[in-house]
């Protein structure tokens, strides 16, 4: 009997190989069905009539008993992911044994080598085994995307290179990484992964730019950053430890809000140069309350949770412990359809009116929207999201523009009562046109109610 067992993916050429062997050839089809965590249970049938029903339980044991055609049929339908087709083609050599699996119908196009020995010194020394170096691509005796379960549950297997996609993204001059994109045909923890790793890397790049030169262009950039990353982490939860997931993302959020201030703080200032309205007295204000608030915001970028957290991110990265052998395209439409069904959710609530804190839950859904959308654009359809992006900038941009007012207020109001100047005037850097800007969501989202959003 054969202990020990080699598995390859091997190229379709193998099949010039087998014409010249003599074999057997048994045709079989394969589907799992729903099971408790710790087990799995597929049927199996040998063409043409021979049927089984396979328990493996949590230690890998599996216990074999055979069905009718009838019980076998009526499982079918139950069946969960795709049914596995293929042709087994066995040559025995000696006391080696070298089991061909060509794959049909889905899997069209996959070939597994399974070759059999009875030790490891007639492994090594198999002249056959070395004769089918010439078809053999890779070994996948520990590839987990090449069992029979994750092929009937996930999709096709596919193949790359995931650390010269990282060398690729790290080839780039970190100025021009916006214009990376992540390759379609990817597993979806790949693909959230190169993206995040393209988001570090242009936080540190804006981070030690912000800290040479205090410019609000890279403040601005940087604050973007921070809440698209807290995004990503934040609608693909399970592709990460939780614990890490959670802290780097709270972590972002916290810094993204303690920023805020400084931003604003840039916009007053720029503002208040071309108000002629405006005092000098007040310039002079913002002036200094930027200046402090540049040294609190340089002082947290340098402070250790921020390193740790790009540290802690990339580590998490390269980490294959939470990986799933699912499509990035596939999974990705499916969280931006589930963004685009609470939107419309929250947008039909707006029929029966609306407050402040429903608003601010429309901006947030928007947001996140937006991020995935503009991450993945080519993955979705460019028209389909230029559609989209449209739509959503009738109400997205007032309703932006509507909090930046709420926020300026509250700013303005917190200076003039902690200022030392009793006279200081605010009000020429209040917001002109607030109620017009009512106005303007209140005809967005009668007009985005009737709209049906579809990716």
């Amino acid at each position: 009997m054969n202990k020990i067992q080699r598995k390859f993916l091997i190229s379709a050429d193998i099949q010039r190989w087998l014409k010249e062997q003599i074999l057997t050839l048994e045709k079989t089809e394969q589907f799992y069905i729903k099971s408790d965590s710790d087990t799995q249970c597929y049927y199996l049938k040998s063409f043409p009539q021979t049927y089984t029903k396979v328990m493996i339980g949590k230690e890998g044991k599996e216990d074999m008993v055979s069905v009718t055609e009838e019980v076998y049929d009526e499982e079918r339908k139950k069946h969960t992911g795709r049914k596995l087709t293929r042709k087994s083609y066995t040559v025995a050599m000696g006391e080696e044994t070298f089991v061909v699996s060509k794959y049909l119908k889905n899997l069209k196009g996959l070939y597994v080598l399974s070759a059999y020995f009875n030790d490891a010194k007639a492994m090594r020394e198999s002249q056959m085994l070395e004769m089918l170096q010439a078809f053999i691509l890779k070994e996948i005796d520990h590839d987990e995307k090449y069992t029979d379960r994750i092929l009937s549950l996930c999709v096709k297997p596919m193949e790359y290179d995931l650390h010269k996609l990282f060398d690729k993204i790290d080839a780039f001059e970190s100025a021009n990484l916006f214009f990376w994109q992540v390759p379609r045909r990817l597993y979806v923890r790949d693909g959230v992964a190169l993206l995040l790793y393209k988001n570090l890397r242009l936080l540190h790049y804006y981070k030690v730019n912000y800290q040479r030169k205090h410019l609000s262009a890279t403040l601005h950039r940087l604050r973007v950053l921070m809440r698209r990353t807290a995004t990503i982490l934040d609608t693909f939860p399970d592709l990460f430890a939780p614990g890490v997931q959670r802290f780097c993302t709270s972590l972002l959020l916290r810094y993204h809000e303690e920023t805020k201030l400084l931003r604003t703080l840039y916009f007053l200032e720029e503002l208040c140069s071309t108000r002629e309205n405006a005092k000098l007295s007040l310039y002079s204000e913002l002036k200094s309350l930027t200046s402090q608030e540049e040294k609190e915001v340089t002082q947290m970028l340098l402070s250790q949770p921020f390193g740790q957290l790009i540290q802690i991110l990339t580590r998490e990265l390269f980490d294959q412990e939470h990986h799933q052998y699912k499509a990035l395209k596939k999974e990705v439409k499916k969280v931006v359809r589930k963004h685009l069904k609470t939107f419309e959710t929250l947008l039909a609530k707006t029929k029966e009116g609306y407050d402040e804190e429903m608003l601010e839950q429309l901006y947030t859904s928007m947001d996140s929207l937006q991020t995935l959308i503009e991450d993945f654009y080519h993955i979705l359809g460019e028209k389909e999201t230029q559609r989209l992006v449209e739509e959503f900038n009738i109400l997205f941009k007032p309703l932006r523009e509507y909090r930046n007012c709420k926020e300026r207020v509250i700013i303005l109001t917190t200076i003039k009562e902690q200022s030392e100047n009793a006279t200081l005037d605010t009000d020429p850097l209040l917001c002109e046109h607030e109620v017009e800007l009512k106005e303007k969501i209140a005809y967005a989202l009668k007009l985005l109610r009737t709209s049906k959003f579809y990716i």
